[in-house]
């Protein structure tokens, strides 16, 4: 057997001659070329790795699996699996997935692909639709007409008041009070015709259910101007609209309704808006067509998120970033469309309240006690010292909305706690604390 091909000239002469090194020589030399041949074989190269580019935040588009760098499974998600198990809950009834703000990062993930009942969670789908089709700043018009004489000297209108809707999703007991003002300083404290109403017009409905009525919503205004002040004669009924102008009232900007929405998870502002958006199906096809979601990822049954509606963790991580971006476009922060962990009145307000959490979870809940045996969801933003602004879906369902809430707020909380603690970036004061929206009420007389 000959490797004079292969050796180098000191090795051959020592392998001839000399006997006691022969073994040994052999030894090394058949180790040397076992390493050079594998090396060869798998096209190893001394060249460092390429250097990652830098991540751009805000990015709606997740990187390509080539330049994902996942990193090793949290401890918190294996406790949180864990706890599942020993309450005798299937895993295939959860879903999570924590990514960085870029998309390019995955932190935890467990059935991220598979859809869910989001419930109140799909109330972000429908804001990031309302934010694209009708701007931030946008407000809803009411129309006041009158149809009949104005007699100032008797404070009187002679004839009906006629209200043109417009789907303004918060019209309150506030708002007509401001409108009875001012109707006042045109000279009408009486009305002997009608109250009514043309368009679609609804008088905000609080509460958990959507509580939506056209003919409540009159009755409601009715008795609000009555309060007021404002005495209608002819009691109420719907019609066209006609008369001169009177007066328009506008609502707060769209930013400020949808946080109020986002905050108390409020159904009736969902189901109005979704309504001025087309509805649901507006909504999905939006989704479908702007963020390349599949049809087996969405499907929107009511803006609000009520009854039966199913999107996964990563379609809900998809809607989030784009609405983030589109925030950031607008040069507005997160915290400006949802709630504050802690700070803000709603849903969230007792949840991460202590001052190790206060300013750094900003969420959308989600609860449905009669659909899927029970859900509660939470997607929001995360701040942690250690790898900054991460996005999160946590989905629960076939179980106790009670129980759920303390699993996802431990598991957020020691998830934070493993990437170098919490780092408290969003506002401290509570927005919107006194529940009255800054509407404007315009004279057209």
């Amino acid at each position: 057997m000959k490797f004079s091909g292969y050796l180098p000239k000191f090795f051959l002469h020592t392998f001839q001659t000399n006997s006691t090194f022969n073994g040994l020589a052999l030894i090394l030399i058949a180790s040397l070329l076992m390493i050079s041949c594998t090396a060869r074989s798998q096209g190893v190269s001394t060249e460092p790795p390429p250097t990652p580019e830098k991540a751009t935040l805000l990015s709606a588009t997740p990187a390509p699996e080539s330049v994902k760098n996942e990193m090793p499974p949290l401890l918190a998600l294996d406790n949180y699996k864990k706890t599942i198990l020993s309450r005798w809950q299937r895993l295939e009834d959860q879903g999570v997935l924590i990514e960085t703000l870029d998309g390019k990062h995955t932190l935890a993930e467990l059935n991220a692909d598979n859809a869910f009942n989001p419930a109140s969670v799909m109330k972000l789908a429908t804001s990031l639709v309302a934010l694209e089709k009708l701007s931030p700043s946008y407000r809803f018009r009411t129309n006041f007409y009158a149809d009949g004489n104005i007699d100032k000297t008797a404070h009187k209108l002679s004839g009906d008041l006629v209200v043109e809707g417009n789907l303004d999703p918060m019209f309150s007991h506030f708002d007509a009070e401001q409108v009875a003002a001012e109707l006042f300083k045109l000279g009408i404290s009486q009305v002997t015709g009608k109250l009514r109403i043309a368009g679609t017009f609804y008088f905000f409905a609080r509460g958990y259910k959507s509580n939506l009525s056209r003919e409540t919503s009159k009755i409601k205004l009715y008795e609000a101007f009555r309060r007021a002040g404002l005495k209608i004669d002819g009691g109420t009924s719907f019609g066209e609209k006609s008369g001169a102008p009177l007066l328009a009232h506008y609502s707060d900007i769209l930013t400020n309704l949808l946080l109020y929405q986002n905050a108390h998870s409020s159904n009736a502002i969902a189901e109005v808006i979704g309504e001025q958006l087309g509805g649901a199906e507006a909504i999905q096809k939006y989704l479908i067509e702007n963020l390349q979601l599949q049809e087996a990822e969405v499907y929107v049954g009511r803006p609000s998120g009520l009854e039966f509606n199913r999107l996964t963790p990563r379609a809900s991580l998809k809607i989030l970033r784009a609405l983030v971006e589109l925030l950031n476009h607008h040069s507005l922060k997160p915290e400006q469309l949802l709630p504050v962990a802690g700070v803000d009145q709603g849903t969230l307000g007792g949840r991460f309240a202590d001052d190790d959490w206060r300013g750094a979870i900003l969420a959308k809940t989600g609860t449905l006690f009669t659909y899927d045996r029970g859900v509660s969801t939470l997607v929001g933003i995360a701040y942690t010292k250690a790898r900054g602004a991460l996005l999160f879906a946590i989905f629960n369902s076939d179980g106790r909305i009670h129980a759920y809430r303390h699993l996802q707020d431990n598991f957020l909380e020691q998830t934070i706690e493993e990437l170098g603690g919490a780092n408290a970036l969003a506002r401290k004061a509570a927005a919107l604390e006194d529940n009255k929206m800054a509407s404007i009420v315009q004279r057209l007389y």
